[in-house]
Parts: structure tokens; sequence; C-alpha cells
């Protein structure tokens, strides 16, 4: 069982932490001629001209314009922010945005003389909450402020029928939760988020195993890894076309709770699977699985690379055996990665097998490529003959549409306009884990 921790920010926008905001001259920036060729006369430098952080600090005012006055929790908060330059300068300020004390991140742009701007503002998604809350919006530049307090209103319970597992429970340190959450309405948009002790944690946008499962399981998943004792609250904030939901557990950590199912073996033997697409007869896949606390419930048998769902076996009691037929679909390297899930919400993984299609042939390059003979002059054996120029007919301009740069998802298009939250901050006490974080590279050929 792969064990990473899963850090996680927010899922709008390019993340830029506060810390790594750099003080760049207005006019460096904005394509000013460099402080090193401004003075090539080698005249003495004038000492009245403002200094690049005079430019980064001036007076500006800074003021939430518009902004809710209530929202119910699990929705998402928007505001917008205005800044002005009452100066004759222009000023590069940085905005920093801050909710409960808690840094959103910073957006630093130029703003000219007289000039009002309103920057880019991150969205902030509010926790779904049992009861009345509140949170307090806060902007600050160059030292001015304004802060607004937002109500946040219950949100409504999601059915338990659609809830797994039960919301309270008891496991032993080290042991790991499956989490699920139904579909409210099978023909509506659905996204979930996760919070454990009121950190977010995950949302539905993490990876693509999120969607397969939702499509072919008609639930959303999370899974955590508890590792010492104390109890934990995870709450899931479902939203369905804008309308919001809650779902809450209480884990309790302590010994004697229950623990993970374990895979005793496997067959074939984990290792290399051998397939061959030419061949018609099935793939036949076996794991023994056991409960220490006699309550199995299925086993969900994954292809990574492929990200999809191979089938779902069904099991019981402390010991069974989990049986899966595969007639294709094995891409060559992807990994099969069967996922134990008891009835308590208990889990375990393994990456058992890795295939590898035997009608996979790569070509193997020359240790030693010989280099063409150059052909020679007849007349003068020791002079190369020169080939005649072609006329070239191909168009102008690119060759080969993919040839362009693309463009950095991770990397907004404006750069004044970048923002983000503080660094996170992994919790002592427990991890996120998914199965898909630790998905092998490799070739998905079919």
């Amino acid at each position: 069982m792969n064990r990473r921790t899963l850090l996680k920010g927010v899922a709008v926008g390019s993340i830029v932490p506060a810390t790594s905001v750099a003080t760049t001259p207005a006019g460096a920036q904005d394509g000013g001629t460099p402080s090193d060729d401004s003075n090539p006369d080698g005249a003495e430098p004038d000492d009245t001209a403002p200094e690049p952080d005079e430019a980064d600090n001036g007076p500006v005012s800074v003021r939430i314009v518009e902004i809710p006055e209530a929202v119910t929790g699990g929705a998402l908060l928007d505001w917008t922010v205005e800044v002005e330059n009452p100066t004759d300068e222009p000023i590069r300020p940085t905005i920093e945005y801050t909710v409960d004390d808690e840094s959103l991140g910073t957006v630093t742009l130029t703003v000219d003389p007289g000039e009002t701007v309103q920057p880019t503002a991150p969205s902030y998604q509010t926790e779904p909450v049992a009861t009345a809350d509140s949170v307090t919006v806060r902007v600050e530049a160059n030292g001015d402020s304004d802060e607004r307090t937002v109500q946040i209103l219950p949100t409504q319970e999601l059915d338990e029928a659609l809830q797994f597992p039960a919301s309270e429970l008891t496991v032993e340190p080290e042991t790991t939760v499956h989490f699920e959450v139904g579909a409210v309405d099978p023909d509506a948009s659905q996204t979930t988020t996760w919070w454990v002790d009121g950190e977010q944690v995950g949302d539905t946008f993490a990876d693509p195993w999120q969607s397969t499962y939702f499509f072919e399981q008609d639930a959303h998943f999370w899974q955590e890894t508890f590792e010492t004792q104390g109890t934990y609250e995870v709450v899931a904030g479902v939203d369905v076309d804008g309308e919001q939901y809650r779902a809450s557990w209480t884990v309790t950590v302590a010994p004697g709770g229950l623990a993970d199912p374990t895979i005793e073996a496997a067959r074939p033997e984990a290792g290399i699977l051998e397939v061959d697409r030419e061949d018609p007869s099935p793939t036949t896949l076996e794991i023994d699985v056991a409960d220490p606390d006699g309550n199995l419930d299925r086993v969900v048998w994954w292809l990574t690379q492929a990200d999809t769902i191979l089938g779902v076996s069904e099991v019981s009691g402390a010991s069974d055996t989990a049986t899966l037929t595969v007639d294709d679909g094995l891409c060559h390297t992807c990994v099969v990665v069967p996922w134990v899930i008891t009835g308590d919400g208990t889990f375990t993984s393994e990456f058992l097998w890795e295939v590898d299609d035997v009608d996979v042939d790569f070509e193997e390059p020359d240790d030693e490529p010989s280099e063409p003979d150059d052909p020679t002059d007849p007349d003068d054996p020791d002079e190369p003959v020169k080939e005649p120029e072609k006329p070239r007919d191909e168009p102008k301009g690119s060759r080969d549409k993919h040839d362009g740069t693309r463009a950095d998802p991770e990397k907004p298009g404006d750069k004044h306009d970048e923002y983000g939250p503080d660094g996170g901050k992994p919790r002592d006490d427990h991890t996120k884990t998914k199965a898909s974080d630790s998905t092998p590279d490799g070739d998905c050929s079919t």
C-alpha cells in the first residue's frame, strides 16, 4: 500500500505563494532599460530619483466593493476588490488576500497615476457546516486594508443511504478508510470536496479516477490513513447543480479498533503479466483476501494509465477469493491494482501485475551506426560530388502544427494577475492517500 501524502491547494487559478513574490522595478518588469545601461556616460546618479521599492510601496487605496453577506456552507465565496493609485507616479503594489487570517495568496500589478483597477481575486471554498458560522475576508496592500465578515449558513445533510461507511467508526492506528458519497441525481452535475478536521484535503478534480469511479459506481470517493490515536471529523461537501449537501463521519483511532484487510496471495504470481493480443483466450486473475474483522465486501480492479475499472468482485466473510476474467484491454506496461474494501470502510490495495504485451516489439538501435559514404567525382576521387539544389515546393510556415510552444496550464497568461494560497503543510497525525498517486509511468499502447 502506497501511502504518500497528498498536498492539495486551491483548484482555481495559478498558485503563487506570498513569499515568492519579488519586488521587481517597474521599468524592468514592463520593458524599461536595465539599471546597468541607464547611465552610459558615467554621470553621477540622480539621488532624487525614486528607488524601485518606493514605486512598489507607494500609497494606494484598497477596498472590497462586492461580496455576499451570506453563503451556504460548501459553496464558493467570491468577491471583487478595487485598488486606486492617488499619486502622480506609477505604483506596483502587492495585494494579499486572507480568510480568517490564513493567506490565500497575493497578486502584484502596476497601477498608473490616478487609475483604479480590479485585480484578480481568488475564490474561497467554504466548508459545509452543521450550524451557522462566519468567515472574515481581508485584503491588504501597501499599508491600506479592508475586510468583511460573511455568514456561513448551515448545509443540508446528505441522505444517509448515500453515505459510506457508517457515520461513526473506530479503527486501529495506521488504518486506511475508504469514504464514499453517492449520486444525488444521476442526471445532474455533481462535485465533491473533502475536509478532515477543517482542512480541505481534496476534491473530484484531483485525478481522472474520481470521474471514472463516479461513472462506474455512482459515487465519489476519498481514502484517508489515520496514523495516530485521537478523534477526527471527515466532511464531504457535495455540490449538485449549485445546491449544497453535507456528509460527515467521526473516526476514532484507538487500539482494538477495525484494521485494514490484506491480500494474502495472487495468481498468477505478482510481477510481470504476459499477454498476447493475438490470442483470443481470456486472462484470469485471482487474489486471496482476508479481513481480521470478518466483513469483506468487494474488490475493485483498476488498470493504471488507462484509468479504467476492469471489474468489481463481491467478497464476504473473514476470507475469500476474488476472481477477474479479462478478454482484452490490458494495455502494455499498465498495472493491475485491486482495491480491497470491507463493509466497515477499511481498505487496502497493491500494485500486483505489470502487463507485458508480447506482440509489442521495439526496434533496437544499432550500437555504432555506420556513416554513409560520400559519392566522389570520377574525374577527381578526392572531391565529393555536389548534389544540385532542389527547389522548395512546400509552403512557408510551420511544417508541423505541433511544433509551436504549448501554454503551461500552471502559468497564467497575464503576468500581473498571479495569485494563490500559502504553501500547504501536511498534518502530522494522518495522511491523505489515493491509489492513483503512485500510478507508474509507461506506454499505454493497445
